[in-house]
């Protein structure tokens, strides 16, 4: 049985469905896989995902933050920080691995790039090819969320900027040098292949296993329900959802009795909601909570009127290419989903395909699917859609298992 050496930036227990779940499903293609990864960081989500697989963790180098002194010395230090991990990591892996064991070197990362050059150096000596997973691009994101502001203090906001500059001109020489590329979304894609024409589209998914259709049963409250992080407005804006249901509430359709917004959203998470000035006039009809186990996750959707996807307008300034995970275990489930606001770009047009509900654009539109979903809800006592499954099945995390082992063999195929 071929083996791939996975180098990533966080691996379960922690939050990491993409990569979990690759490692998980491989075997079933006669693949398998160690992993080296960075030290573990306390979140224990997917600890169902941990199988007999060898896992090292590698501790990198860390700068305690308790005074100004401390932030300062970390942002001077982030360009030696970078150098340094990579470095560790790389010799923690020639030291302890034996590449007569391995056929061919996966390295998945968002914006932890010292990772790609570590993979790129350790795939050189061994003579072996490598594969870089991109999951997020800083240009991804608004022009106002790329670089990270600092207190307010424009010499940390230079220091800062700096590193920034300095991991995307490391990235790109890395994309370069890899013998393919993988990525998440048609935009990843073209971005991507500036720099490497060999640069492949593998979605995030869900896992058959845990996201399926469970049979219709009533619900007793119509309820909207959101999992996940909303960050900030410029990513995600509710704004079109909360002003429908105040037009619902005003023309006295719904009651906060039976008509529930639920934010299943960390505390310290919450503040882009709170803070919306539309959120003020419908608040009684939320309700927050904090992450439930991951487990719990598949029977709440199901429980679920509504489904809602959070984003905004895909523009130069704005976010790009952004398909989160919780939209293809929506998908799964075959619930009705409601995208405020639409990007109306890649995302709108998945929706379309999958006839999975709407992404809605205008205030009237958000309002118009509420108001039909809830006059369904008032008769039926559930809610329906007729998903595209031809569509949607394709987004099945064994599925992709099996694009990502026909890249690896194609790759090897080209080496050998």
């Amino acid at each position: 049985m071929p083996k791939l050496l996975l180098i990533c930036d966080v691996y379960p227990p922690s939050f990491a469905p993409r990569m979990g779940y690759l490692v998980k499903y491989v075997k079933d293609w006669d693949w398998n896989a160690d992993i080296v990864t960075r030290g573990h960081d306390g979140d224990f989500s997917f600890q169902s995902l941990l199988g007999d697989e060898k896992v090292l963790r590698v501790q990198g180098v860390k700068t305690p933050i308790k005074t100004t002194k401390d932030k300062v010395s970390r942002l001077i230090n982030q360009k030696s920080h970078h150098i340094q991990n990579g470095k560790l990591m790389t010799r923690h892996i020639l030291n302890n691995l034996d590449s007569k064991d391995y056929k061919l070197i996966l390295c998945s990362t968002a914006h932890r790039t010292f990772l790609l050059d570590v993979a790129y150096q350790v795939a050189k000596e061994w003579e072996i090819p490598w594969i870089a997973d991109i999951r997020d691009l800083y240009e991804q994101n608004p022009k106002t969320k790329q670089v990270k502001k600092v207190g307010g203090n424009h010499i940390f906001d230079y220091f800062n900027k700096s590193y920034h500059q300095f991991s995307i001109k490391k990235r790109n020489k890395t994309f370069y040098n890899a013998n393919a590329m993988v990525t998440i979304s048609p935009w990843h894609v073209d971005q991507i292949k500036k720099y490497n024409t060999n640069t492949n589209l593998i979605y995030n998914g869900y896992c058959p296993e845990q996201f399926y259709v469970r049979p219709q049963s009533t619900q007793s409250i119509f309820k909207i329900s959101y999992m996940g992080l909303v960050i900030s407005n410029e990513l995600r804006d509710p704004t079109l959802l909360f002003l429908a249901v105040k037009k619902l509430v005003i023309e006295k359709n719904i009651d906060k009795a039976n008509f529930r917004i639920q934010f299943y959203t960390p505390k310290n998470k919450r503040n882009p909601i709170l803070n919306n000035p539309a959120y003020q006039d419908i608040s009684d009809f939320v309700d927050f909570y904090d992450y439930v186990d991951t487990a719990q996750v598949p029977q709440i959707l199901a429980g679920s009127s509504i489904l809602l996807l959070l984003t905004n307008v895909f523009k130069p300034d704005g976010p790009k290419g952004i398909m989160t995970t919780k939209y293809f275990e929506y998908l799964a489930m075959e619930r009705p989903i409601i995208c405020v606001r639409s990007d109306e770009n890649i995302l709108e047009e998945s929706i379309l395909k999958a006839n999975a509900g709407v992404s809605a654009r205008t205030v009237e539109e958000t309002y118009d699917f509420l108001l039909e979903k809830w006059k369904e809800w008032k008769e039926k006592e559930f809610t329906t859609v007729e998903v595209n499954k031809e569509y949607t099945q394709q987004f099945s995390r064994k599925l992709q298992a099996k694009q990502f082992v026909d890249l690896f063999e194609k790759v090897n195929n080209n080496e050998e």
